[in-house]
């Protein structure tokens, strides 16, 4: 009897899972008001879909977009008959970041993949309007952690910066940041604040490490935001270099700015590493090896100029030796 009531249930279930499906299925709006609601969990996909008539816009409101995320979207639009099509997304202001517009012939597929990844995060809007033909597409929407330092989202200025803790001698930071590619998002600057428990004759050191396509510039700052170190790649995937010298003993705050110059230094991951170092300490430099066979020739190099510069010598004496000969013989005859 348990097994017969276990085989209902199941039935059941395999019989209201598309009634399930289709009712968790956002309804698109005409307009932003109106807009059907997709919320989005970081790490999971959701996926949705419609059919798009001529005249005909689709509002969907993205939610659950916090700062540091990276909205992932990818439409894949079929045209039963063809026409324009426009797909566009907004954020919470209703200010437009991404809009393609594009004409397809009947029967003819195509895929439109945006990425955004947004410093301050809200709702965004999705937009897709048909001018003319008739589509079904399809949308597949993805949230991607890209938050900075300790699972936060750094801020993009002294006052919004991020704490990364203290840095002393023989206690290095580290930590990874992420910037948004120009057309990708709005995070091109990340600030950082450290406290540091320097004593007399002790320095900070930051090393900057981008990914391979992406150049930095970072610069250093005391809380009233003047600058006191600046360094930036010198090719794509370059890593570099900050040092702070002089007397700053004792314990102070310092703010670390990354940017990749709005975007246009390419986006991606990046990793921060400070460290105390000892101004007093040296380091040998490094022993160049010196091959035999270059020991040889300089050997031989050496023997052929001292042969050189003695021959030299012996000429010289044996011309002068001749001219003082012939001035004498020339002065028994009165020239």
């Amino acid at each position: 009897m348990r097994k017969v009531r276990a085989l209902l249930l199941l039935v059941v279930l395999l019989l209201i899972m598309p009634i399930l499906t289709v009712s968790s299925q956002p309804t698109p709006g005409g307009s932003f008001e109106s807009a059907g609601e997709v919320h989005l969990d970081v790490g999971k996909t959701v996926l949705f879909n419609s059919t798009l008539s001529q005249l005909e816009d689709h509002y969907y409101k993205l939610s659950g977009v916090g700062a540091g995320y990276e909205l992932v979207l990818n439409i894949t639009m079929h045209s039963k008959e063809g026409g324009m099509t426009m797909v566009s997304l907004f954020t919470e202001k209703k200010a437009k970041v991404f809009d393609d517009k594009f004409v397809l012939r009947s029967g003819e597929l195509r895929t439109i993949s945006l990425r955004w990844l947004t410093e301050k995060g809200g709702d965004f809007y999705l937009k897709i309007s048909a001018v003319g033909g008739i589509y079904e597409y399809n949308v597949s929407a993805t949230l991607l952690d890209r938050r900075d330092a300790g699972k936060k989202e750094a801020g993009s200025s002294i006052e919004e910066a991020t704490y990364v803790g203290l840095a002393s001698y023989g206690a290095e930071l580290s930590f990874p940041g992420y910037l948004a590619q120009s057309g990708a998002g709005d995070d091109f600057v990340d600030f950082y604040v450290f406290d540091t428990m320097l004593r007399n004759m002790e320095a900070v050191r930051i090393n900057v490490l981008p990914s391979a396509d992406m150049s930095l510039e970072a610069s250093l700052h005391l809380p009233d935001g003047f600058t006191v170190a600046r360094n930036s790649s010198t090719s794509p995937g370059k890593g570099f270099t900050l040092t702070l010298k002089g007397d700053i003993a004792g314990n102070k705050s310092f703010y670390l700015k990354v940017s990749n110059f709005d975007g246009h230094g390419g986006g991606g991951r990046y990793s921060i590493n400070i460290n105390v170092f000892n101004l007093t300490t040296t380091t040998e430099e490094p022993k160049v090896p010196i091959n035999l066979v270059d020991r040889e020739l300089a050997r031989q190099l050496i023997i052929i100029s001292v042969g050189v510069i003695a021959g030299m010598t012996v000429v010289a004496l044996v011309l002068r030796r001749r001219t003082t000969s012939a001035e004498g013989w020339y002065g028994e005859y009165g020239y």
